[in-house]
């Protein structure tokens, strides 16, 4: 910040910041002024504000050089640019863009987009501690991912490559949930998770695999992802469901959005019917998934998510850490993804 005193680093305390920075930007209308600021959610990647005026509401999310959960993390600055782009290239697809909040503005200098404010939505994060999902939003989710996957299959463009943030989500999902060297303390969220951690990381079959995998997420692919399809991205309305936060787009294998919603679905304890029901969905507006290939993401995606950086909200255990571990080494090792209901 001190190395750039000229950028509008926006506060959720300072409401006379956002004020100049918006009206800068020409985002206000006549006459309108800023009543009141909050954060809207957690924030994971991006400050997030719920802003409101005299005249609306609207989300304001802006992108800084950090991941805004972990400040000591760089992350890439532009990144707001690629959400912008998916979200155009969504518009086109009536599927997604019937889950998408309306984009009303985005500029590049001050790294910022405002977008339409959802009235009383939720993240489905409350998945992980006993929130239930219907039947017909599974089938949803699935639809959603199916037509997205559909619709940009060969239509590769550089625009959405996004190669600096699939290389930070990179060394999160495949590097340092099994470098032995991580620093990660993880009995606090279970006793012996760390023994749990250092089996998997001596393991040099699995490390191979994943390490593999990896290279492969690197390669840019055939279909648009969303890049973070898992509960946090979910949002329930009044209005249905809506998908958000898509700063981490790329073209890639249409199995590793699949793979990540799966294994999510599995840590949130979740019937093995309802990740049929999502998969069934998706093949009605998509080609069926290389199964393999799926469940070799979804193992890799529990392991990032239980010894890795980015932990979920989910309860202190006794033991489920550990059993979900062993499935998803399985799920990795032999491809198949029903191995994550084995424990």
């Amino acid at each position: 910040m001190a190395r750039h005193p000229d950028f509008p680093w926006l506060d959720a305390e300072d409401r006379d910041g956002v004020q100049r920075c918006l009206a800068a930007q020409s985002f206000l209308k006549t006459g309108e002024a800023v009543e009141k600021l909050s954060k809207a959610g957690d924030g994971n990647m991006n400050l997030t504000l719920l802003v409101e005026t005299n005249q609306r509401a609207f989300i304001l999310k802006q992108a800084r050089p950090w991941v805004e959960k972990y400040d000591d993390i760089a992350a890439p600055w532009d990144r707001i640019l690629f959400e912008q782009r998916y979200y155009q290239l969504a518009a086109a697809i009536p599927e997604v863009l019937s889950r998408s909040p309306e984009i009303l503005a985005v500029d590049a200098e001050s790294r910022t987009i405002l977008m339409e404010n959802i009235e009383d939505a939720q993240d489905l994060t409350g998945l992980y501690t006993g929130t239930d999902m219907s039947a017909s939003e599974f089938e949803a989710l699935g639809r959603y991912l199916g037509a997205l996957h559909s619709a940009t299959r060969g239509t590769f463009t550089e625009d959405l490559a996004n190669r600096d943030m699939r290389a930070l989500n990179h060394e999160h999902i495949f590097v340092i949930p099994l470098a032995p060297d991580n620093g990660l303390r993880l009995d606090e969220f279970e006793s012996g998770l760390m023994d749990a951690a250092a089996k998997l990381q001596s393991d040099a079959a699995l490390c191979d695999a994943v390490s593999f995998l990896g290279e492969r997420y690197l390669a840019d692919g055939d279909c648009l992802q969303h890049g973070d399809y898992f509960p946090g991205s979910w949002l329930r309305s009044a209005k249905g469901l809506r998908v958000i936060d898509p700063e981490f787009c790329f073209y890639g294998d249409p199995e590793f959005d699949l793979g990540v919603a799966i294994a999510h679905l599995a840590i949130a304890r979740r019937p093995a019917s309802d990740a049929a029901r999502f998969l069934s969905a998706y093949e009605t507006k998509a080609a069926v998934p290389d199964g393999a290939l799926l469940a070799r993401y979804a193992g890799t995606e529990i392991i990032r998510r239980i010894v890795g950086v980015a932990q979920l909200p989910i309860p202190a255990s006794t033991g489920f850490r550990s059993k979900i571990l062993d499935s998803a080494r399985s799920a990795v090792l032999e491809s198949s993804y029903e191995s994550l209901w084995e424990r």
